[in-house]
């Protein structure tokens, strides 16, 4: 493992070569006009008076450059010098200019107070694919206290340092085909034109698609205010931002994953910074990955006003657990005949400014927490009572692809007798056992772990159906024209634990409201 160091404020107070000059082994020099991704030091390691002309530097790691009677040899960022031979940008370390000095498993300090500022597109792990630092291992990119101890400790850690691209279309690709890791990070983008993009990527084509990008108390910034189409991309492997913002330049800009990137966002509060905040925060744009998944935990949405996800006919999950979002926020929204059955956006304990809430959204229909018509004696959490609604749509197959409430767990002891476990629900409708069903999970097989499936729907698609038992139970509040029933399985257990229920709508364009509580009798 090797260090390597990086500070554009350091390296703003280095000595420029001089022609004629009598140098002595030890001394370091910097190009007198050092270009983004060539910001070398040098250091004479043969005396001599140098030429009267400004060599080629030699660009790789330890390379030499005659000048004159003198020897230079490139030692850019190397760690045994620390920040007396800083890079002056970040990509100069990793072959923007040249072959890459980083390897897999190695360190990159960045001062606090560094500031680079790139044009077009730069990629920070590798101007090509083929320059792309390759291997198994995570390269680290802290940002550190340069003031602090050498080689840095863990009190050096902090925030600051910056790494921005400008310029028409310009593109800001964090590529690389090993993981890594970013502690204290800005990335910015503020390009022109259509399309400037932040991409978060694990390389291309050979060995990259399994890498995993993690960003520790970073900054991601889409701030190309011009640019009404720009997406911040992530786009193979998966992306951990942790106690991570973004900020946008345009209602307009977004997050969008492509085909087998997965997002997981967790520990952030106030996640999205800035003024200006997008209108929906994810969007495909016809461009959303088939089986891509996002996962939210303990992030803080609520700036977020308008909507969190978009859907362009894919296969997208995406799970907010324990976040936080704006109570009038949409959830999910597409447009009709557009959107993939395999897709859904769930919510789990979070919290929206007032209650606590569980919501599931996809195509067939929305599964959301009701605090008014609920179950007397039933559920309750730390607020009050509560029981969940089902809205379906005219999506849904009552055999196929119902529309699922949450799983109800409990833990029961008793074996080896016949059970009953009942659910409470209440809708405007008397509803069939072909419409709506209890599906049970439950240990049947003494001596095994493995469960046992029944449900309370109708034996097969050719029974015919029967209305589901009706019920006396007392509710709170009710809807219009009330029909009280009650979904029951009978069951065997024969090992005590876990025994699971979900209710699942089959009836299409109706609304049902069930107490998330299973009674065993």
């Amino acid at each position: 493992m090797a260090d390597w160091y990086v500070s554009s404020a350091a390296y703003a107070t280095y000595t420029a070569f001089q022609t004629s000059h009598a140098y002595t082994v030890g001394n370091l020099i910097v190009p007198t006009a050092p270009a983004v991704k060539a910001k070398w030091v040098l250091r004479c390691t043969t005396a001599g008076t140098s030429a009267a002309s400004e060599p080629s530097w030699a660009t790789t790691n330890n390379a030499t450059t005659t000048s004159g009677g003198a020897v230079f040899t490139n030692i850019t960022g190397q760690g045994s010098f620390f920040w007396t031979a800083a890079a002056g940008d970040i990509p100069t370390l990793l072959g923007g200019v040249g072959t890459t000095r980083v390897a897999a498993g190695d360190r990159i300090f960045v001062s606090s107070d560094h500031s680079e500022s790139q044009t077009g597109a730069t990629n920070i792990y590798g101007s090509t694919s083929s320059g792309m630092v390759a291997g198994y291992g995570v390269i680290q990119t802290l940002c550190v206290n340069r003031a602090g101890s050498t080689p840095p400790v863990v009190a050096d850690l902090t925030t600051g340092a910056i790494c921005t691209v400008t310029g028409s279309n310009a593109t800001l690709s964090l590529m690389n085909r090993v993981e890594t890791y970013h502690y204290g990070m800005t990335y910015v983008v503020n390009g022109t034109g259509l399309t400037p993009q932040l991409v978060i990527t694990a390389g291309s084509a050979a060995g990259g698609t399994t890498r995993a990008n993690y960003f520790k108390n970073c900054s991601l910034q889409q701030l190309s205010n011009t640019a009404t189409l720009s997406a911040m991309a992530i786009t193979v492997g998966n992306a951990i931002l942790d106690n991570t913002t973004v900020q946008f330049g345009n209602a307009a800009h977004y997050i969008n994953l492509s085909t087998g990137a997965n997002l997981t966002w967790i520990n952030t509060p106030s996640a999205i910074t800035g003024a200006i905040i997008p209108t929906v925060l994810f969007d495909s744009q016809g461009n959303f990955g088939q089986s891509s998944y996002m996962i939210l935990r303990g992030v803080d949405l609520s700036a977020l006003t308008t909507a969190i996800l978009k859907s362009r006919n894919t296969l997208s999950v995406v799970l907010l657990d324990s976040c936080k979002i704006a109570s009038g926020v949409t959830r999910y929204s597409f447009a009709a005949n557009t959107a993939g059955q395999g897709e859904q956006i769930e919510l789990i304990n979070c919290y929206n400014g007032t209650n606590i809430i569980s919501e599931r959204h996809e195509p067939m229909g929305d599964v959301t927490t009701e605090f008014t018509i609920t179950l007397s004696g039933g559920a309750t959490d730390d607020v009050g009572a509560y029981s969940h609604k089902m809205v379906s749509t005219a999506t849904v197959n009552k055999f196929v692809s119902p529309l699922s409430g949450f799983w109800i767990d409990m833990n029961y002891t008793t074996t080896g007798s016949s059970k009953t476990a009942t659910v409470e629900i209440i809708s405007s409708t008397t509803l069939k056992d072909d419409e709506i069903a209890l599906y049970l999970e439950y240990q049947g097989t003494s001596g095994s772990s493995v469960i046992t499936m029944a449900n309370s729907l109708v034996a097969t698609v050719l029974t015919t159906p029967a209305n589901v038992p009706t019920s006396s139970a007392t509710w709170n509040s009710s809807p219009a024209t009330p029909v009280k029933q009650k979904l029951q399985v009978t069951f065997t257990p024969q090992v005590a634990g876990r025994v699971r229920g979900q209710v699942r709508l089959g009836k299409a364009s109706t609304t049902v409201y069930y107490n998330p509580q299973m009674v065993i009798t």
